[in-house]
């Protein structure tokens, strides 16, 4: 091959790969999406508090909320707490729990894991 084919080539292989370098830290830093926790079915590990919708035709309430915190007294422990409006739930890893309000359908979750980074927690609907 002539010196010419050989730069084009080395040129071109760079150019397809450089885009894809550039977009892997851009996506590496992306925020998590919930909306798979719409049906108030979906498994995810946190490290900071969250909060996503989900359907209050079906569950009287629009919104949760999931935290990992430090829960003093009697258990004195790290402890997964799940909220919703007039709605709270505290749970060790293990747990299970259920929040229901109006009426409506209840919405089921257990904590898979917590770690000193995080947890993880299945919602099942």
């Amino acid at each position: 091959m002539s010196r010419m084919t050989i730069t084009a080539l080395t040129l071109a292989c760079a150019m397809v790969v450089t885009p894809v370098a550039a977009a892997a830290p851009a996506a590496a830093t992306a925020q998590p999406s919930y909306r798979g926790c719409y049906d108030g079915k979906c498994k995810f590990t946190f490290s900071d508090s969250v909060s996503f919708r989900i359907s209050k035709k079906r569950y009287g309430f629009s919104r949760v909320y999931v935290s990992k915190e430090f829960v003093g007294g009697i258990f004195n422990a790290d402890m997964v707490v799940v909220r919703a409006p007039g709605l709270t739930s505290s749970l060790g890893e293990g747990a299970r729990g259920n929040m229901r309000s109006n009426g409506k359908n209840t919405l089921s979750f257990r904590v898979l894991a917590i770690t000193g980074q995080g947890a993880t927690i299945r919602f099942t609907g």
